[in-house]
């Protein structure tokens, strides 16, 4: 690109940084690459390619992918403020307006073509793991994420990749937990079956948390002392120990069983079946709660924010190109995921109000195009020729 490229000032992206002291980390080259990849990441078409970012940099792609895999800057530092912004926001929020909090914790696969036996540079620390989106163990990138929601506000808290070389998963989730701080309100950590463990439930009691989740049906319960499956204790069940419950709109057969489990000593394990499938093994759901304060409806309702997680997945999939980036090494892979989560918390809590992700993209595109208009605007009313215009946008 040309060397005259100007880059038309976006207040809003310059009020964030100013507000979260960007300028006190990082040098002017490294906050104008940031600044770069925050206007592409909430452009049309975004797909994460340095392609991509340099259609808004006067750089060439090759000095954008050298700042990502080799760049003297601290992503870390990013990371923090995508936790404490998220945090914080969300606390206020549920302190306020008496909501509780949820931290939801889930795992998704960046696929990637299987690389040739002949190929040079594959992508580094790919490994084949199961995809339940696809149902087949894929190459790729398993990335673990946790968010936190409070009322109908969804913020990204940390996004981890998942090496089998290093930390567990389960043990990584009660890291996590462990730096959780006490909730102003009733808090609650959502995941499914895979994280449905005595390990994360304690690690988040400690800090104030109740916990719910999925269960798989081989799970062990012991009513009235006996020592039986979830799923074979289902086929004792009749019309009378259930009840209807209506949740987001669709009716269920619920039964309530509270007492302990294996290494839990105290829990409500809700089993579930939709209204036209009672008795239908295949139908069935189970799910533990360890606040035995709630009823059935509530836990349900709950469990269901966990949605959240798997429109975060999508969104940034379809929108950030999650799955999409080109590059080659792992520094710039995670350095990239670091970026797209902070286009996330710009669009979410960065604008003007909150909002959803969806319409936070949607303002922060119109907000950009605006302000290209009028400093075009201002070039004309200042006597620059549009030639020079022209020249100075690159599109001449």
């Amino acid at each position: 690109m040309s060397n005259n490229f100007i880059l038309p000032d976006n207040k809003l992206i310059d009020k964030f940084f100013d507000e979260n002291n960007f300028n006190l980390y990082y040098s002017k080259p490294a906050l104008k690459h940031i600044k770069e990849f925050i206007l592409a990441g909430i452009s049309k078409g975004f797909s994460s390619k340095t392609t991509d970012i340099a259609e808004y940099s006067e750089n060439h792609r090759t000095t954008i992918g050298h700042f990502l895999s080799k760049g003297n800057w601290n992503e870390e530092f990013i990371k923090e403020i995508i936790k404490n912004q998220s945090l914080e926001f969300s606390f206020d929020y549920a302190k306020n307006n008496d909501e509780p909090i949820f931290i939801l914790h889930d795992d998704t696969v960046s696929e990637k073509t299987k690389p040739s036996s002949q190929a040079k540079s594959p992508i580094e620390k790919t490994d084949f793991c199961y995809s339940h989106l696809t149902g087949r163990t894929v190459l790729g990138h398993q990335l673990l994420t946790t968010m936190i929601q409070s009322g109908e506000h969804n913020l990204v808290y940390d996004l981890q990749r998942y090496d089998r070389e290093g930390k567990s998963k389960i043990d990584t989730v009660c890291d996590i937990a462990e730096s959780m701080p006490t909730p102003p309100t009733n808090a609650y950590a959502l995941f499914d079956s895979w994280y449905n463990c005595p390990k994360i439930i304690n690690a988040y009691a400690k800090k104030g948390y109740h916990c719910i989740g999925a269960l798989k049906r081989n799970r062990i319960i012991y009513p009235k002392g006996i020592r039986i499956g979830i799923s074979d204790y289902a086929k004792y069940i009749q019309k009378s120990d259930v009840h209807l419950v209506t949740v987001n709109g669709s009716e269920y057969w619920v039964h309530r069983y509270e007492g302990n489990l294996n290494n839990i000593e105290n829990a409500v394990v809700i089993l579930s079946w939709p209204v036209d499938a009672f008795k239908n093994s295949k139908a069935l759901r189970a799910f533990l709660c360890t606040n035995v304060s709630l009823d059935e409806k509530t836990i349900l309702e709950y469990y269901s924010k966990r949605w959240s997680i798997e429109v975060y997945f999508r969104q940034s999939k379809r929108i950030l190109g999650l799955d999409k980036y080109q590059v080659r090494s792992i520094k710039a892979i995670d350095r990239i995921w670091v970026l797209q989560n902070l286009v996330y918390l710009f669009c979410t809590i960065g604008l003007d109000k909150p909002m959803k992700f969806g319409r936070g993209v949607l303002e922060a595109r119109k907000h950009s195009k605006r302000e290209y208009i009028e400093w075009i605007y201002e070039c004309a009313q200042t006597g620059i020729p549009l030639n020079t215009t022209l020249e100075l946008l690159n599109v001449a």
